[in-house]
């Protein structure tokens, strides 16, 4: 069966909003940091999306020709899937979108082939798999900075609990940190 990870990037304070990256994640860059990112990455043998993360990177990987940053051939290669009632056409390589009964559909897809599927971003697929119960592991690479911010918060209205799996001290104070959700008795 496959395994469901979530990696998310935020800041100190739960943001993941990327049209303020520069400020939260941009400064904090490592060499430590960008390897975590392509391990992530190259463990996964298929990558789920919600629609406007799915958009904001297909306009910019599939531009990528040389492996660029390491990872560009995989993102383009790799199966994707992404989650959208709205969106008519996948423009991206090898992507099929899962439009109707998603929850039904990720849950077959988990049980179809042994490998990993990655979501990354995709905040409100996120939480609804996590609501679900179909996340099997939550990555999160916190970046030392407060946004101090109302919006774009991945865990606001959500009530669950986690087990520790993993802390890693990257360079610059960002911390990778694993959890597996606890399920209820």
């Amino acid at each position: 069966m496959k395994k469901l990870i979530v990696s998310e990037w935020m800041s100190l304070d739960g943001v993941v909003d990327a049209s303020s990256m520069e400020q939260w994640f941009n400064p904090y860059h490592s060499d430590s940091r960008g390897k975590y990112i392509q391990d992530i990455i190259h463990d996964c043998d298929a990558m789920l999306y919600g629609r406007i993360t799915y958009e904001m990177l297909h306009g910019y990987w599939s531009m990528m020709q040389n492996n660029e940053m390491g990872v560009a051939e995989k993102l383009n290669k790799v199966k994707k899937y992404v989650a959208s009632a709205h969106l008519e056409e996948a423009k991206w390589e090898n992507t099929t979108i899962i439009k109707q009964n998603i929850i039904q559909e990720i849950a077959a897809l988990k049980k179809a082939t042994s490998g990993n599927i990655l979501v990354q971003g995709s905040t409100m697929l996120v939480k609804t798999l996590l609501q679900a119960g179909l996340v099997d592991e939550l990555k999160l690479l916190i970046n030392p900075h407060i946004m101090g911010t109302s919006g774009g918060r991945l865990f606001e209205d959500m009530n669950s609990s986690f087990e520790l799996v993993n802390v890693q001290s990257l360079e610059k104070g960002v911390l990778a940190v694993s959890y597996k959700p606890v399920q209820a008795a």
